[in-house]
């Protein structure tokens, strides 16, 4: 498995350890310091983490680090990490946007993951509608759960994935299926979450269309399962290529991205019509703003 670059990552478990120590195993604070906070927090019948603040020793954002390690919740801090910042449940977990992707990861769990599959295509009607963008953010929200979660960018026409989460982009999914690379070593690490595999699309071939459509991908899709709780698929425009509709058939479940103001009802519903025959569940529609 390939890694992806360092970043500062929430991500060592610490819960057998304070909050104090945490924060002095990363720099933030002396082992006089957490005496002093000790005392301030008890005198003013504070947590250790606000103490430490209003005695100007440490930021908020160093005590939410903390706080995330302690409780074993990955999420980035460095703005240098190589993250794009749409990646909302990595780069701001605490935000509104992150707690509309944790809503809809709790529904896709109670409607799909729970009992009925573990693969999911996130598509759009056309370009620019933000699937790429729901994949991602899904992707980092299941792994943020616990679940073992594997991304898939199977947009062989305009992969993004590799741009998104700022790592390489040479064996990838077209190298799977053109058996020239096996799978165990193009998937790519991310740094700092443990869960968490990205295979990018790899070289853009002559001939998507048909390297989707070979046994190869109906192998991977089947046989990815066993080893990850949840697949994320990441597919080209439905009404732009071809290719989402085959995906869609490997995957059994597919969760359409529209943009507001953009994406109209009649593309909505011819996607519908092209799933039909695929006899895949269309799980429900994102509208992006």
């Amino acid at each position: 498995m390939n890694a992806a670059r360092d970043t500062a990552v929430a991500t060592t478990p610490a819960g057998h350890l304070p909050l104090g120590e945490i924060l002095r195993l990363s720099g933030k604070i002396s082992e006089l310091d957490i005496s002093r906070v000790i005392v301030s927090q008890r005198e003013g019948k504070l947590r250790f983490g606000e103490a430490a603040q209003k005695m100007g020793l440490v930021t908020w954002k160093d005590v939410e680090l903390a706080l995330a390690r302690q409780f074993d919740y990955p999420y980035v801090q460095d703005p240098e990490s190589g993250f794009s910042p749409l990646l909302v449940s990595a780069c701001d977990p605490f935000g509104a946007r992150a707690d509309i992707i944790r809503g809809l990861r709790s529904e896709l769990s109670l409607r799909w993951f729970a009992e009925r599959g573990k693969a999911l295509t996130v598509i759009s009607p056309r370009e620019d509608c933000g699937s790429s963008i729901i994949a991602a953010n899904l992707a980092i929200a299941f792994a943020q759960l616990g679940e073992s979660t594997l991304l898939i960018d199977a947009d062989l026409r305009n992969p993004t994935q590799h741009e998104i989460f700022g790592i390489g982009n040479g064996d990838g999914l077209s190298s799977v299926l053109a058996g020239r690379s096996q799978i165990a070593s193009s998937l790519n690490a991310v740094a700092g979450f443990d869960h968490l595999a990205v295979l990018c699309a790899g070289i853009i071939p002559p001939n998507p269309h048909e390297l989707l459509c070979t046994v190869n991908f109906a192998y991977l899709i089947e046989t990815a399962p066993p080893g990850f709780d949840v697949v994320i698929v990441d597919a080209p425009p439905m009404l732009d290529y071809p290719d989402a509709q085959m995906i869609s058939a490997r995957t059994r479940a597919v969760l359409l991205s529209a943009r507001r103001h953009k994406t109209s009802l009649a593309d909505l519903e011819h996607c519908k019509t092209q799933l039909a025959p695929t006899g895949c569940a269309l799980l429900g529609v994102v509208i992006n703003d």
